[in-house]
């Protein structure tokens, strides 16, 4: 650590973080590199001067770049879980709510749909959460939608709302957030019911 003097008195003081501290600042700087490199294209040596701590420092508290990854995807599907697991209303998944949790975590949300579930070693932490969510969209789907279409419909519900909501927060503006849950209510309604109607 640099001290400030007489001579420098410009470099600041940097306080000295916990390992606790320090392990939340790597994973929220691999969420970043992560999110726009995806897994391949981030090195760890990025990762640590994003971070700004050295690559050794990344690699005291994580031992590999794979447990990192898996860290910053398995801390985004434990904040989605609760809303994975929870059926409100008639699809299963509510919107509103899935986008509330897609805004606390909008890098790691983006990292575990648009990434981690393309890449085979990582997939099972985002596939383990849409099975959760499909279940749950078919317990809300299945006193209307017919026994054959049941299993599609609920798929499609959850592929729907998952692929709606990763766009908006790339392309939405949060202020439309609620305009925007409205749109894809909508949405599903009408898709629900020409599924149902054949």
């Amino acid at each position: 650590m640099t001290v400030p003097t007489a001579r420098n008195p410009t470099v600041a003081l940097r306080r000295r973080l916990g390992a606790t501290e320090r392990r939340a600042q790597i994973v929220e700087a691999a969420t970043a590199a992560f999110v726009a490199e995806g897994f391949v294209g981030t090195s760890v040596a990025s990762i640590a001067a994003s971070a700004d701590v050295t690559v050794r420092i990344v690699y005291r508290h994580f031992r590999s770049k794979e447990a990192l990854y898996r860290t910053v995807i398995e801390r985004s599907a434990a904040l989605l879980a609760p809303v994975f697991d929870q059926a409100v209303g008639p699809y299963g998944l509510d919107t509103r709510t899935l986008l509330a949790a897609g805004r606390a975590d909008i890098d790691g949300f983006r990292v575990l749909w648009r990434h981690a579930v393309r890449e085979r070693e990582f997939a099972d932490v985002a596939d383990g959460l849409r099975v959760r969510a499909v279940a749950c969209a078919r317990a809300g789907l299945e006193s209307w939608t017919p026994p054959g279409a049941l299993d599609w419909a609920a798929a499609a519900v959850v592929g729907y709302q998952i692929e709606a909501v990763v766009t908006w927060l790339e392309h939405g503006r949060p202020e439309e957030d609620a305009r925007f849950v409205k749109a894809t209510r909508a949405a599903l309604r009408a898709g629900v019911r020409a599924w149902s109607t054949g």
